[in-house]
């Protein structure tokens, strides 16, 4: 009996031993990812012309206030370690490092690095790297209007299954996914006066869910559904304008599916201006049938 616990004993040891060298390994080629220093492009970017009213507008509108909240003060995202721990950081000046500066603020929303040069994760840089000089102007000006909030969210923390993930190639950071977007590039905003073009520059911010193409796309989250095709080859084929407009405003498709607001923000779009609605539906009518990729 003593000769088989002490037998048993070394192997668990040797399988312990072995459970350590990996994670160990993991740990070592993941931390380049979720570190620090990293850098975004230089963007010469000036926020003083920026319209405080209209950045409050957009703030709501790109989602900004989903996840950091109203008062930029930041939440947890993602709490589901050994996975990942994620949070919307405070953006306030109340925030450990203080105000944001111009550089700060722009690298991180269009180039997916953080102030402390870490690569993120669930910021869609990826979608905002279209947003125009001046939607980041007002945005940031509205942002310096608000109480420094003092609260602290945890800092971003991947576990041994994510940082498997990572080194397995499962999970992007944003600036790997601007990185293969060859058309990856800062816009001008277009005026209502030309609906299609204003179109093109809004569903920029649709791409991360619904494919560059808006054919659709696979959930980054295997527990929500798929981002739905917008091309002619999907749903929207047999809605009229009045439906497009009913379901971004009332969540609710003539399929008869209520929309959930966490996976397809239609509370947040159904606030944009009556243009801008319009531009979108313009838009999207001059898209080709096209399939979406598979679903696994």
């Amino acid at each position: 009996m003593r000769v088989w616990v002490r037998r048993s004993a070394i192997g668990v040891g040797a399988i312990a031993a072995v459970v350590l060298v990996a994670v160990s390994g993991i740990y070592g080629l993941s931390a380049a990812a979720v570190g620090t220093g990293h850098a975004g492009k230089p963007h010469a970017f000036n926020a003083s012309n920026g319209r405080v009213a209209e950045g409050a507008r957009l703030a709501s509108l790109y989602g900004c206030t989903d996840c950091h909240l109203p008062d930029f003060g930041g939440r947890l995202l993602i709490d589901g370690l050994p996975f990942a721990r994620v949070a919307a950081p405070n953006l306030t000046a109340g925030r450990s490092g203080g105000a944001l500066t111009d550089e700060q603020f722009e690298q991180a929303v269009r180039h997916g690095v953080g102030a402390d040069g870490r690569a993120l994760f669930v910021m869609p840089s990826s979608d905002f790297v279209y947003l125009a000089d001046q939607d980041l102007a007002d945005i940031l000006s509205y942002l310096r209007t608000l109480p420094a909030v003092q609260r602290e969210v945890l800092r971003r923390t991947f576990g041994p299954v994510g940082r498997a993930m990572i080194v397995a190639g499962k999970v992007k950071f944003q600036p790997d996914l601007i990185a293969a977007d060859p058309n990856a590039r800062h816009l001008e905003r277009p005026s209502a006066g030309a609906p299609v073009q204003l179109g093109y520059y809004l569903t920029r911010l649709c791409t991360g869910c619904h494919g560059h193409d808006l054919a659709g796309a696979p959930p980054m989250d295997p527990k929500s559904p798929p981002g739905a095709n917008l091309t002619p080859a999907g749903h929207l084929k047999n809605w009229t304008r009045k439906d497009f407009l009913e379901a971004l405003r009332t969540g609710r498709t003539p399929e008869g599916k209520q929309l959930d607001p966490m996976v397809m923000p239609w509370k947040a779009i159904g606030q944009a201006q009556p243009a801008e609605l319009d531009a979108l539906w313009a838009y999207l009518q001059t898209l080709q049938p096209k399939a979406g990729p598979p679903l696994n």
